[in-house]
Formats: structure tokens, C-alpha cells, sequence
């Protein structure tokens, strides 16, 4: 229940924020250490960053949410391999994957896209912890 807004920018569950959008949002596994989201080795900067510790300690399945609007090439980052490259219009969806999981990203038409390999960083300030599902 919310705004269309809020729905799409801080859904209260990664079904509704997989659901809503062309990508939906992605959701990734992650693990809490130090209080810390931690993606595929590297940490995370998340919006919510003092519910991390909380749902570390409460042994929850965590994840974070990150919609493909907010995600950026970069010279550092996620590591990911690009896979496959999409003409959107006035965007392109480049998909990644940083192992097996696979990563949506939003790139403006007319932004370089390497080939092969490439960097990802999530605008914390639109990245969030997820746990057991629901907004933490």
C-alpha cells in the first residue's frame, strides 16, 4: 500500500519491487558482517545501513534491493561480465552477472558500454536492505 512512488522507489517487499518496473528491481543476496551488507565479497553502501546489524544478528535471509535506475557503470565497484545488451529507447538495459547472480542496469543511450567485463556501483541513497523479504 503506498504511492506509486513509494511503491517503486522503497517497496516494503522485494515482490512488489521485483514486480513493479521493466527491469524489476534487483534483488541480491547478501551477508551482514561488521554491520555491513556485504555483496560477492564487497561491501555495500545501503540507505537503511543501522537496520544491517539488527537483521545480521536476527539470523534473517538477507538481500539487497537495488532498482536498475540507480545503478551506474564505474571505474570500481561489483565486478560483473556483461551478457547481454538491450535497446530501451532512450536507455539501454545492459545485464551482468557478478557470479550467478544477475544484475539489471538502466544506461543512458549514448553512454560507453564495455565489452566482456565491466564495474557497477549502486547510488546508496536508492539501495536497501531486505530481510526475510520485507524492508529492514
Amino acid at each position: 500500500i503506498g504511492t506509486p512512488v513509494e511503491l517503486f522507489e522503497r517497496p516494503q517487499h522485494t515482490f512488489v519491487g521485483h514486480f513493479i518496473g521493466s527491469p524489476g528491481m534487483n534483488v541480491l543476496p547478501c551477508s551482514i558482517e561488521n554491520g555491513q551488507a556485504i555483496f560477492q565479497g564487497h561491501q555495500v553502501s545501503i540507505e537503511n545501513a543501522g537496520a544491517a546489524a539488527d537483521a545480521g544478528a536476527a539470523g534473517k535471509a538477507t538481500e539487497i534491493g537495488i532498482r536498475p535506475e540507480f545503478i551506474r557503470l564505474s571505474e570500481t565497484g561489483i565486478p560483473v561480465r556483461i551478457n547481454k545488451v538491450a535497446d530501451a529507447g532512450r536507455f539501454r538495459i545492459v545485464e551482468g552477472y557478478a557470479g550467478e547472480t544477475r544484475i539489471n542496469a538502466l544506461i543512458e543511450d549514448g553512454d560507453d558500454i564495455p565489452s566482456g567485463t565491466a564495474h557497477l556501483a549502486f547510488d546508496p541513497q536508492q539501495t536497501r536492505l531486505y530481510a526475510d523479504g520485507w524492508l529492514a
